[in-house]
Formats: C-alpha cells, structure tokens, sequence
C-alpha cells in the first residue's frame, strides 16, 4: 500500500474502535445440598410416619438439581446470542461508519486529483496554477485510507473490517511526474495513456511556467499546438513506440521531467520513479521503483486523439484569450509565393498535391488523389473559406497542367470567388446562382461525366485512372462547390447526383470539394464518409467544428484571424493551419505561364439555342440519326448524356401532337416547325384562314381520311379557341370532325398536329386523344405543373419555341410562319330566271328593301297570307323576272302549304342564320359555315347541296 499522503487520502486520523467481545459466562455448579436435602427430608417422614411411600420424596431431589443445570444452560445460551446480535449491529454501523468516510475521502480525493476525462468534458474557463505539474493521475485503483479502526480482533470478520478500513477502493492513483513515469505497452494503449497524463500537466500549469516538448509526427501534432513552450519546468515526451527510445537527452536524466513510452520495460530510459504497464483498456499494473512498493492493478487514465485534440484547442483559445499565442509559428498572413510548392511529376495521375498554407511544422500540403478522394471545408462568414478555396485551386493549377487536373467550379455566392481564375486553361467552366438553369444543368451532367469516363477505363482496360496509359486524354477533375448547402436548398435533387460522385469518384478521378457554412446535417452521410480531406476555418458552433475536423478548436479561432483553421489532411490527425493568400501578381504570374496551354475538356454541353436552324439540326443529326419516318421538329437537350439530340416525332408510334403554351410562347411558329418537316413526305391540310375556309377544310380532312388519300397532317393552330365564337352547331361539329380526325386518323395515315393555349379549355377526354404533347412557355411553374410538365424545367424566360417534350427541353425549329392560301370569295346572288325564289330572312323588310333597291318586286310575306300562294301561281309578266318572296322564319312557318310547294319548285335563299335555314331544311345535316352571315347567305334548290353566296350590298329602306 502506498502511504495516504501520496494517494489523496483524507487529512486526519478518524477515530474508531472495534466493539468488545462479550466474555464467556462460568459454566453453573452442580446443586449438591438440594438434591441431598429432599433425601434426608424424606427418611425422616419414614421414620415419622412408617410409611414407606414417603421415599418418594427422595427422588425429587436429583430431578430438581437437573432440572436446575439445564436452565442455566439455557439462560447461558440466550445471554451469549443477545451479546452477540448487540456486537454484530455495532460492527454494521461501524462498517457503515467506514464506507461513509471512504465516499468522502474518495470524493475529496478525485476533487484533488483533477482527471484527465474529468478535465476534457468540463466546460469551465481554465484555473491554471502556478509552479510545476505535481503528481497525476494514472487511473484508478486501491490506496491507502486515512480511516483507523481500533481494537484486538478476535475473528476474521474482524480481520476483514480492519482489512477494508484500512484500503480505499476506486480512488485516484498517482504519480509524481518530476520522478518520471514510464508507460509501457501497446502503442495507441500507450498513446492514450500519455495523452491523458499530458492533459494534466497543461490544464495545471500556466503556459510559461511549464514548456512542453512532443516527438514529431501527425501523432503528437494537437499537443505540438499548445501554448505550454517554455518555463522554469520542461516536460519531455520520449516516444519509444516509434523507435526513437535511448536517443541521447530522451532519459530521466537530462534536466527534464519525462514521460517516456515504450513497448517494453527494458526498452525505457533509466532513472523513471514510476512504471506503468499497460495490459488492456481496463487493466494496467503500476510499479513504484523508488520505494519498492508492490505492483499494483489499476484501470488507466485513456484519452482518443480527437478527445485531446478537440481539448487543445479549448486551451489555445483561452491562451488567446490571455494573451498567449495559441499557435506558435503560424503568421498571421501568409501570401501565396511564401509558401514552397511540392516538387509534382506534372505527368503523374498518382497524385494531386498542392501546398494551401502552413502549419507549425512547414507548409501545409493536401493531396486528393492520395489522401482524398474528397474534401469538407466549413467557415463562417468572413473566415477565409473563398480564399483558402482559391489558394488550393492556384496550387493545382501551378503544379499540374490542364490534361492533368481541371476545374469545375459551383458559387452559390453570385461567382465573384472563382472569377479571379476564369481565364485559367483548367477551368471547365464556372456556375452560379445567377443562372439557376444553367447550375442544374451542369451538375447533372456529371453523370454523364461518370459514365464517359468509365467507357474510356473500360476500353483500355484500367481499372482506375491511374493504371490508364499516358497518351490517353483524361483529366483528374475538381469540382469545387461554393455554398453547397444553398445548391441543395435550390436543387434538392442533386443531393443523389453528389452521393453518386462521392461513391464512384475515387476511380474514375473524379474529386468532390464541398464548401459550406455548416456541413453538419447538409453533407448526406455517404458522400461525408468519402470525405476523408477536412478543413474547419472559424465556425460558429463547437458542434460544427467537432463534426468537420472532429475537435472544438476551430469554432475558438478568432474573427480577426481570417485563414486561420483546422485541418485533417486525410491522416485522422487535425492540426491548425494558416491558409495562403493569393494576390494579384500571383494570379497573373500563374496566368502568363498557363496562356499556352489547350484549354481543357468541358464535362457539359451547352444550353439549347434560341433559334434552331436546319443547319445545326442537320449537324446534331449526322451525329444521331433520326429513326426512319420520324419527322424531326427541333432539337432536344441531353445534359445527362453530355450532347443535344434531334427532336422527332413519329405520328404512327407518337400519336397525334399537342403544343400547349402561354400568347407568345411560339406555338404557331412550332406548328410551322411540324408543317415544313412533314410536307416532304405528307399531305399538309392547314385548318386557317375565314371561317369557312376552316370548315370547308375540316370537311375535307375528314373525307381524305375515309377516302384514303394517302399520308396526311392536319395543322390546328388556337384548337382551343379557334370555333369558339362559331355557331353552337358548326362548333359542336367541328370538334366532332376534329375528334374523329383523332380517333381514326391514326389506322388511316392521317395525323393532327394542334396547338392551344391551355388543354384544359378544349373539353373533357379531347387531351387524352393526343399521344403527345409538347409544353411550351407557361405564366407560372404551377401552371405547367398542373399542365403535367416537369416543373424543374419550368423557365420564365423560355424563348418563343423552347419548352419540354418528353421531359426534356425542347427548342422547335425557326421555321416562318404559313400564309394562309387565297381563297376565292363566294359568287354573288343572282336572282334571275323565271322561276320562283323563296327568301328566308331575319331582316325581312329590310332585305326586301335591298332587292326593290336591285329592280326587283320582292313579295313579303305574312303569317297567313294566301295572296302569296296565288300571286306564284299567276304568269309572269315577262321572261326572266324571278318571283321572290321575303319573310321571316316566323311567316314561313305559318304558311306549311307555301313551304311545300316553294320546296318542290323554287330556289331557296336563307339570309340569316340556322333557325332560318332550319325552315326549308329541318335534318340535321348542316350547310357551310359562313364568314359573315350580314354579307352572305346560303342558296340551294331541289336536290341541290345548300352553297354560300354573296348577299347584295345593303340598302336602307
């Protein structure tokens, strides 16, 4: 046991004392005069009495002297049970009375101690004490207890309670560092270990009184940051896990305290006062070499890398705080030509190395091929992030030449970051926020990207791009993207196209640098596990710093340190860092030496053009034929497939077309497209022009399609509108005719190309009819939404001809508008001959005022009037003077006897509409629609087809 001043044990000596044992009571003597006396009593009643049933009585004396010893026995018994009981409860409380002073010595003595884990999970503000580090804590184990019990023992209960008092369990055990501690075991055993005991010594003494000096290497670089550089007392650590035990000034000797760590005993330094051995997690033995104590088991004090890390940087920030330089060796700002770059094979796919700034050791290099294959940068605000972006993106281009690496560059922040290297060869491209169109575009390309480049390893048989031969053309590239939070805000869909780059990237040298305020919770989980380059710049929140780099220290840096961070190169080890700064000579030395160079390849195609020409149709189309028979209309974009292909559509395997769009969005001009590349191989019937053209086509649509004249294409242009203001009967006939152009036109060769402004004024089913359909530009995303377009390819700003068709954008054709072909105007009335002619008119005073105007002797007609019938029957005063009579529907009709007999002998005249056109037709067949039915009328006769004429100019009465 070691003495309880060493071990924290309580001050003071509490008094104890064992309860006494309760003594033996003397064993009772035999009653001789009572069992004599009832002998004696009884022969002198024989001699009394005579009688000798008096010895009777004799007997009862031995019985009652038994009697009498058994009792006492008894009574014995029961008095040494009660004695013990008593002594068994008074060592229950003086056992009580013994762990009650154990709890509390042990509180006090771990309130002393100060633990390393105690010290990395508390949040207070640093309490550092003057002079040198003391005794540590190595773990925790059994020491020697300040409580006392006095008292003989006289059993092994009482031997064990003295035993127990006398040992306190779970309590601090430790060291004194000055005398030296060696840790021998397992190297990242042994690594917690020192870290844990190193986190003592810096959270006690106060950076300048103590001096801290740590072997080099990524294993000790959070400990190299601390601000503990010089003092009155230097701690060394001397790392034999790595070799370098026994170096000369490593031992306990050389003027240092020293911590010392080594896979075996033997392979420490002489002169150490305390070894520990370390044999698992939960054990290690600890050996006191100065005063010969035992070997003692304990569970050691462990600490991980990032536990120590994320502490250290709580340290330099309060060192800061105070005054202290938290960082030593890192300049406050360090220009871009004062950092050395790596000597690179600029032909090497191996590697992409590249200094960005410095760190305490040297400069500062990252390499995404190497150590990558992607990388995390968080920063605030102000904290340097576009600049340290830029400075790494100059290394890269200042190391390797654009066939080597190039550039792909996403600024969600307007694009201002990256325009300072536009103009380098390396550069595919920048993206902003400013096109949201174009940002889409170019990151869902990258799928393309990954699969021309897994063609190209495929075909020369490589398995990544380091194994492909030198001639063959494939850059490493970079895609750097500025805000990726606020990309995938915008585009939440590109989240998956990002996790596939991460998953895929590595071999197909494709590397990911995502940029953002606050990582945590935007980076999916598969792409950050692929993230194995962190860099923290100041954050705002501890937890975001320790989600990035895995310590606390960069939500710590200080605002007026922009640059300043935490990086994990791709070791698991973070260290501070000062990111470079690149300048204006620098860009321009870098640009001059680069002008040279052929720029590099562009990973995505351009945006469709706002006017297709048959020239560029012709170019994209020898690249992709069009399928046999297809009509092509325009081109279609494929940002997915890198390349712009040809819009076709197949009336036999398509179905009949629909273009939808708002007034301006070039519906006619895509319905022009269609036309001008059907008219090679197809009739082209426009339903244009007055109405009765439209009707006069309609009709004769529908009688090719049944006559089979062979391959057809009705163009509708406005199907929505274009009958509206037509009379209920021609409307509800022509979107019959329409309807049935749809439904049969198809088996007989005869397609329909329409375009509207919105499908849904057409009528129920009438858009179900169509086997496709082309969106043009809507008001609103809503709208073309609920049009069934694809809202992501919704643009305000969409040309006249460009829209989506199959989901993809479109730009139809630039085709000129048709003309509409002259149709010859409707013969003039000629009421001539001498026959009789029946005019039925909504106007009839006034139509019979025109034809007396015209030198004829118009009849008009009344509802009743017989004179009319006989006046016909009459002979006529001379040849060719017609007989007209003129009257409304209302006349007609109440002489059914007169409309018998002009239906059988006179020519028909209807100047009005169908209620009067009704009266001398009443089937259901319908006459021609007319263009004005003011200025024409319809004229038939027996057994003749109702035509449209002229209606005379008319005269007032």
């Amino acid at each position: 046991m070691d003495r309880p001043a060493t071990d924290h044990a309580a001050q003071g000596v509490v008094p104890l004392v064992l309860p006494p044992h309760p003594p033996e009571p003397a064993p009772p003597g035999f009653p001789w005069l009572a069992t004599v006396a009832p002998v004696a009593g009884a022969v002198v009643l024989v001699v009394v009495t005579g009688s000798v049933f008096s010895l009777a009585f004799a007997a009862l004396g031995p019985l009652v002297a038994v009697a009498s010893m058994l009792d006492a026995r008894r009574q014995a018994r029961r008095g040494r049970r009660r004695d013990a009981a008593a002594r068994a409860e008074q060592l229950g409380l003086l056992r009580a009375s013994v762990a009650s002073l154990h709890e509390a010595e042990r509180a006090a003595a771990w309130r002393r101690a100060l633990p390393a884990r105690g010290l990395v999970d508390d949040r207070r503000p640093f309490d550092w004490r003057d002079g040198g580090p003391g005794s540590l804590v190595l773990g925790r184990g059994d020491v020697a207890s300040a409580v006392r019990v006095d008292g003989t023992p006289v059993d092994a209960h009482d031997r064990d309670l003295l035993e127990s008092a006398a040992r306190l369990e779970d309590a601090p055990v430790l060291a004194r560092v000055g005398g030296g501690i060696g840790v021998v075991g397992a190297a990242p055993l042994v690594g917690a270990v020192a870290r844990a005991l190193l986190v003592q010594v810096a959270s006690r003494c106060r950076p300048g009184d103590v001096g801290i000096v740590v072997p080099d290497g990524a294993a000790w670089s959070w400990a190299a940051s601390l601000p503990h550089r010089g003092g009155e007392t230097l701690l060394r650590i001397v790392d034999g896990c790595d070799g370098r035990a026994g170096l000369p000034g490593d031992g306990a000797g050389s003027g240092a305290a020293t911590i010392a760590l080594a896979g075996t005993v033997e392979e420490l330094p002489p002169g150490l006062e305390t070894v520990v051995v370390v044999e698992g997690p939960r054990r290690a033995v600890v050996e006191r070499r100065g005063d010969g104590s035992e070997r003692r088991a304990i569970v050691p004090e462990l600490l991980s890398t990032a536990e120590a890390s994320s502490w250290a940087g709580r340290v330099r920030a309060a060192a800061a705080r105070e005054g202290v330089d938290a960082v030593p060796g890192l300049p406050g700002r360090l220009p871009f030509h004062a950092i050395p770059q790596p000597a690179t094979q600029r032909d090497s796919r191996a590697t992409l190395r590249a200094a960005v700034g410095a760190i305490a050791g040297g400069p500062l290099e990252l390499d995404l091929a190497a150590r990558g294959p992607h990388a995390i940068v968080a920063g605030t605000t102000g904290s340097g992030k576009s600049e340290f972006l830029l400075a790494w993106l100059t290394a890269l281009a200042h190391g390797y030449p654009p066939e080597r690496v190039a550039f792909l560059l996403v600024d969600f922040k307007g694009g201002a970051a990256f325009e300072p290297i536009r103009d380098l060869p390396h550069v595919t491209g920048i993206v902003t926020d400013l096109d949201d169109a174009e940002a889409e575009r170019a990151v869902l390309s990258l799928r393309a990207e990954l699969r021309h480049r897994e063609s190209i390893l495929r075909a020369e048989q490589a398995r990544d791009l380091v194994e492909l031969a030198a001639h063959v053309e494939l850059p490493r590239l970079v895609i750097v993207v500025d805000e990726f939070q606020a990309m995938i805000e915008r585009f939440p869909d590109l989240g998956a196209v990002v996790a596939d780059i991460a998953a895929r990237g590595r071999s197909l040298g494709v590397h990911l640098v995502l940029a953002s305020q606050r990582p945590n919770g935007v980076v999916r989980e598969q792409v950050s596990a692929n993230c194995s380059i962190r860099v923290s710049l100041r954050v705002m929140e501890r937890a975001d710093s320790l989600a990035v780099v895995g310590t606390e220290a960069a939500a710590a840096i200080h605002p007026d340190t922009p640059g300043r961070g935490v990086v994990d190169p791709g070791d698991g080890y973070p260290v501070p860092f000062q990111s470079a700064l690149v300048d204006a000579a620098a860009l321009e030395r870098l640009q001059r030496s680069t002008a040279a160079l052929p720029r590099a390849r562009r990973p995505w195609v351009g945006p469709l053009p706002d006017r297709v020409t048959t020239v560029a149709i012709d170019e994209v189309a020898k690249a992709a034929p069009p399928p046999r028979g297809a009509l092509v209309v325009g081109l279609v974009d494929d940002p997915e497939r890198q390349r712009h292909d040809v819009a076709t559509w197949s009336p036999e395997v398509d179905g009949h077309l629909l273009i939808v769009g708002a007034p301006g969005s070039g519906r006619t001009t895509a319905l022009a497209a269609v036309a001008r590349a059907a008219s090679r191989t197809h009739q082209v019937r426009r339903i244009d022009g007055r109405p009765g053209a439209q009707w006069d086509a309609l009709q004769e649509a529908v009688a090719g399609m049944r006559r089979g004249d062979g391959p057809t294409l009705v163009i509708v242009d406005d199907v929505d509108v274009r009958f509206r203001d037509w009379p209920d009967d021609h409307r509800q006939a022509a979107y019959r005719m329409v309807e049935t152009v749809l439904r049969e036109g198809r088996a007989r060769g005869v397609a329909l190309a329409a375009a509207a402004g919105s499908a849904h004024r057409t009528g129920p089913g009438f858009r179900e009819l169509f086997g496709s359909t082309a969106l043009l530009r809507h008001p609103n995303r809503s709208d073309l939404v609920h049009a069934g377009g694809v809202g992501s390819l919704w643009r305000a700003d969409d040309p006249p001809g460009s829209g989506q068709w199959h989901g993809r954008r479109i730009q139809f054709a630039d085709a000129p508008p048709w003309r509409a072909e002259p149709v010859a105007p409707a013969s003039t009335l000629q009421l001539d001959g001498n026959r009789a002619w029946a005019i039925v008119s909504s106007s009839p005073r006034s139509d019979a005022a025109t034809l007396r105007a015209l030198g004829h002797e118009p009849m008009l007609l009344e509802p009743g009037d017989a004179a009319i019938r006989a006046a016909l029957a009459a002979p006529t005063e001379g040849a060719g003077c017609p007989r007209l009579v003129v009257g409304d529907a209302d006349a007609w009709m109440a002489n059914w006897a007169l409309i018998g007999l002009m239906r059988e002998e006179a020519s028909v005249v209807v100047h009005g509409g169908h209620r009067e056109y009704r009266v001398f037709a009443p089937g259901p067949a319908l006459p021609p629609l007319l263009d004005d039915p003011v200025r024409q009328c319809w004229v038939t006769g027996p057994g003749a087809e109702p035509l449209r004429s002229t209606w005379p100019l008319h005269v007032d009465n």
